[in-house]
């Protein structure tokens, strides 16, 4: 005879929830970061909001991302040192306000990594959702399969959900180097994300880059 398990105090209920508000949070920041057709985007808007969040919440920058804060501040100080010798300015300012964006993101699941190494999975569950959807779209768009699926696409190169090939393919480099250590780190019968993953592993296949072609090849070295 099994006994029945001890209820759940309020702290314990109100902390399990905060968890999977957290986790479904940053999934969703991940699975937004696919789909940037206009500016701003659903995903720096949500990341805006997000960020501000959890440092009230008490989100701290632990020593071991300081290498990657350091270089990450560095190289932007180098964009804006760069951008004083140019003659004509124009978009600089906005670009360069979107590397210090990245940036800023990137420190941030960084640290949110570092205090649980279990929501890197949840941020690439939500990156890889993403990657199967635009890539399908890619895919979609560049073999012209439905009607108006050339919304797709861009001198004739295939860009997703986004607004420039450019950025469509490096976007598909991360996925296809995920999907590429499960099948070699897990048992044959344990992808069922084989399948899933098709759509982003064979789309840099369709519409070669050499962006996401080189990071592919330089990081398929480590395995």
């Amino acid at each position: 005879m099994t006994t029945a398990a001890p209820p759940l105090s309020p702290v314990d209920r109100n902390r399990a929830l905060g968890g999977l508000l957290a986790a479904f949070a940053i999934w969703l920041s991940a699975f937004l970061s696919g789909f940037v057709i206009n500016e701003p985007a659903p995903y720096e808007l949500f990341m805006v909001g997000l960020v501000a969040i959890w440092f009230l919440c008490g989100l701290r920058l632990p020593a071991a991302i300081m290498p990657l804060t350091v270089l990450l501040v560095v190289f932007n100080i180098g964009g804006v040192i760069s951008m004083m010798t140019m003659a004509n300015w124009r978009d600089a300012p906005l670009y360069l306000a979107v590397g210090f964006f990245l940036a800023f993101t990137a420190i941030f699941f960084a640290a949110v990594i570092a205090a649980d190494w279990r929501r890197l999975n949840v941020i690439m569950n939500g990156y890889l959702t993403a990657a199967v959807l635009t890539g399908f779209l890619g895919i979609v768009g560049y073999f012209g399969l439905l009607p108006g699926a050339e919304i797709f696409t861009r001198y004739g190169r295939a860009m997703g959900a986004f607004q420039d090939p450019n950025v469509f393919a490096p976007f598909l480099a991360l996925p296809t180097i995920w999907c590429l250590h499960g099948v070699l780190t897990r048992p044959l019968r344990a992808p069922c994300g084989g399948c899933r993953c098709l759509p982003c592993s064979c789309s840099p296949c369709f519409f070669p880059s050499r962006a996401p072609a080189g990071a592919c090849s330089s990081s398929a070295r480590f395995f």
